[in-house]
């Protein structure tokens, strides 16, 4: 099996090479390219089974490294004409959430799959090898089939809400490929005397499309019992503060229906598609809203920047739409011709439920709970993203420790 490692910092290409080489690769199987240019060169005259990827390098040695010449590279190996041999996997890692955000929404990154990088673990490290090890694996006709799970917990993003997710207490393992394009962490938690698995994955970018094609995936790949996406959303301000966690029960798709002109010029007409969770799922977890003390001990735990406001829980309409909204005139315009109930506006949901509620029997349940963390208004920033990433993830951990073993 060949291996292209192109990065500009020996103090991760070598650890990389010690680590495929115990994996029994040859090291003459595993080259290196410091830069751009050095990278093209092996392309051209190379086919590579898994190249690992800098998203940060110079076009050559001596020039300072840049993202842009990563996305140009990237181009090129999309494009035939330019004489690159594509290789069959792609893993491109950054210390930067950016970097990896922009890389993502290319067209060109084709199949690739991303991880981290920090330099205080050796995380990234067990991540990319465990790449090299799938590749092994598919190398040699080997199957990894993948047993069914307890729990599939889904992300919009790596950071800030798969990060809350990985931070509680689940025991979890490393990140690995399920296939080619699907890495996910698993792990295990306890109800009762029982331990249940639980396995998590995000997505590659916001959105509707992408958090349905990736619970597709995983349905099919999982079986999982739950599907259950955490996260952040708006909120719809004097229903609910900064931190609250919404139970999206029902969520629709807020943009779907028809324009037709006529005399009074476009006009739009919605049709909205409403999904709801099961009795049982929201039963519970206003069981968990009235548990007295517990929602004001998460807001208590917290150490990071948090609202003055009293943390609640609630459950009602959250509405999915495919843009990010600072502009309250549209939440208005929903309220108005669509529910009045709303409480909240979000981007995946609606994918996430459309999902499971198409899915194979045995069907996954599925629910969602976000935490308001802005009000889609033009005072919308990213003061309180990271603790509402944690009070949904820490509503999710109470509802699954107290009652999976009821299903």
């Amino acid at each position: 099996m060949n291996i292209l490692i192109i990065d500009d910092n020996r103090a991760k290409i070598l650890p990389l090479i010690r680590g495929m080489i115990a994996l029994n690769i040859s090291r003459d199987d595993i080259h290196t390219a410091e830069s751009a240019s050095d990278a093209r060169l092996k392309l051209r005259s190379e086919s590579y089974d898994l190249v690992v990827l800098d998203l940060c390098l110079p076009e050559v040695i001596e020039e300072n490294p840049s993202l842009d010449v990563v996305k140009q590279l990237l181009d090129e190996l999309h494009d035939s004409e330019e004489g690159l041999r594509k290789p069959k996997l792609i893993v491109g890692f950054s210390a930067y959430d950016d970097y990896i955000s922009e890389v993502r929404s290319l067209q060109t990154c084709g199949s690739m799959v991303f991880h981290h990088y920090d330099e205080k673990t050796d995380d990234w490290l067990k991540a990319i090898l465990n790449c090299a090890q799938y590749m092994i694996n598919l190398e040699s006709g080997k199957r990894h089939d993948v047993e069914p799970v307890d729990l599939c917990i889904i992300a919009a993003l790596y950071n800030p809400e798969c990060t809350a997710i990985l931070d509680l207490p689940w025991n979890w393992g490393d990140w690995e490929l399920l296939d080619q394009s699907t890495p996910v962490r698993r792990g295990s938690f306890t109800s009762g005397k029982k331990t249940y698995s639980v396995v998590v994955a995000h997505s590659l970018r916001m959105g509707m499309v992408a958090a349905t094609i990736l619970a597709t995936r995983l349905i099919a790949l999982c079986k999982p019992r739950f599907l259950v996406m955490p996260g952040i959303c708006a909120g719809v301000p004097g229903k609910t503060n900064y931190g609250d966690v919404l139970l999206a029960n029902p969520s629709w798709d807020y943009q779907c229906g028809k324009r037709l002109s006529n005399d009074e010029g476009s006009q739009f007409y919605i049709a909205p598609h409403q999904i709801h969770v099961s009795e049982s799922i929201e039963s519970r977890v206003l069981q968990i809203a009235r548990t007295p003390g517990f929602l004001a001990k998460i807001k208590d735990e917290w150490r990071g920047e948090k609202p003055d406001t009293e943390l609640r829980l609630h459950s009602g309409p959250v509405a999915c739409g495919s843009a990010v909204l600072a502009d309250y005139r549209i939440v208005e315009d929903i309220i108005e011709n669509q529910q009045r109930a709303l409480l909240g506006i979000e981007m995946e949901i609606y994918g996430i439920y459309s999902a499971a509620n198409s899915a194979p029997e045995p069907k996954p349940i599925f629910f969602a709970v976000k935490s308001v963390c802005d009000h889609a208004d033009n005072q919308k920033n990213d003061s309180y993203q990271k603790y509402s990433a944690f009070t949904s993830a820490r509503v999710i951990q109470e509802f699954f420790e107290r009652y999976i073993s009821e299903f």
